[in-house]
């Protein structure tokens, strides 16, 4: 499918969603890309705010409500005066499909955590959560407060050797490039073997021996595993959105996805592949990918 230059943002008038649209609107400033800023008014998926101010349940009455609100989300999320362009469009959909729908044809989707209709206890929207593990494009999910600017801080992304978390790198590189902040490559091991071999891909498998792996070579076995992610990552990349950066190869102590939310602390946004090499093949969203969505203090991108 031919893809647009549009950055797809789901609206749903709480503050995670106005935290996402001001994300965006902060990264268009930097590529010069238009957002497509989406507010889903579907029967049982609209904020209850649509039906608060709109004087009655007809059809036109609850468009031009649902315009409102939406239009309001974006004044209040562009009063930094960044010069973005906008679009507003309203979907009678659910939020969920609205937005998967949308952004087939976009450059990224970005979503707050939560939504409207969140329960207290959960740190992930469902809406959010759909949108991770179906949408075809990258996927940045937002929360809290807008972050400092200038940020400086590093964009961190993890790596395991699998091909998704090579696509997540070099996505993080041209994020990196566009903010001028270090690229943080960090992979995360253990000091114990794991049950599957597989998830060592710097030993041959065929001379796997559980009894000779002790920490040192675990250790080694990590860090090739790491500067090979690097290798071919990284190498021979062109693209003039993502001038020279400073990469910083880390690695970190612990399960990948406790060692990347720790790691996370100090970023401004943490990248990962849909998939590592741990999955199973049938997942939409890796185990990894959905702790750090749920739990990452910072911004979290889910490339595929």
């Amino acid at each position: 499918m031919e893809t647009t230059s549009d950055i797809v943002v789901g609206i749903d008038a709480s503050a995670d969603a106005e935290s996402a649209l001001r994300w965006a609107c902060a990264h268009a400033g930097l590529t010069g890309r238009r957002i497509r800023a989406v507010l889903a008014r579907g029967p049982g998926g609209r904020p209850r705010v649509v039906d608060d101010i709109s004087p009655s349940v007809g059809v036109d009455d609850l468009e031009r409500a649902a315009s409102q609100v939406l239009h309001d989300a974006v004044r209040r999320a562009r009063l930094d005066g960044l010069a973005v362009d906008v679009v507003e469009r309203t979907v009678y959909d659910s939020p969920s499909d609205a937005l998967v729908e949308e952004s087939q044809d976009a450059l990224m989707l970005v979503v707050g955590a939560r939504g409207l209709a969140r329960m207290r206890r959960m740190f992930v929207g469902s809406v959010t959560a759909r949108c991770a593990q179906e949408a075809a494009v990258p996927v940045v999910v937002v929360r809290g407060p807008a972050p400092p600017r200038p940020d400086d801080r590093p964009v961190l992304v993890g790596v395991d050797g699998s091909e998704g978390s090579l696509a997540a790198l070099r996505w993080a590189a041209v994020q990196a490039g566009l903010r001028r902040v270090p690229l943080r490559v960090a992979h995360c091991w253990l000091s114990e073997p794991p049950l599957d071999p597989a998830c060592l891909p710097a030993f041959d498998l065929a001379a796997f021996d559980l009894a000779a792996f002790d920490e040192a070579v675990l250790e080694k076995a990590a860090r090739l595993t790491l500067d090979t992610a690097l290798e071919r990552g990284l190498a021979g990349r062109t693209d003039a959105a993502a001038p020279d950066i400073a990469v910083e190869a880390v690695l970190v102590a612990g399960s990948a996805a406790h060692g990347l939310i720790m790691a996370a602390q100090s970023a401004q946004l943490l990248v990962v592949g849909a998939r590592g090499r741990g999955g199973f093949g049938g997942l939409l969203l890796g185990s990894v990918g959905h702790q750090v969505v749920t739990h990452a203090p910072c911004a979290v991108a889910v490339v595929r």
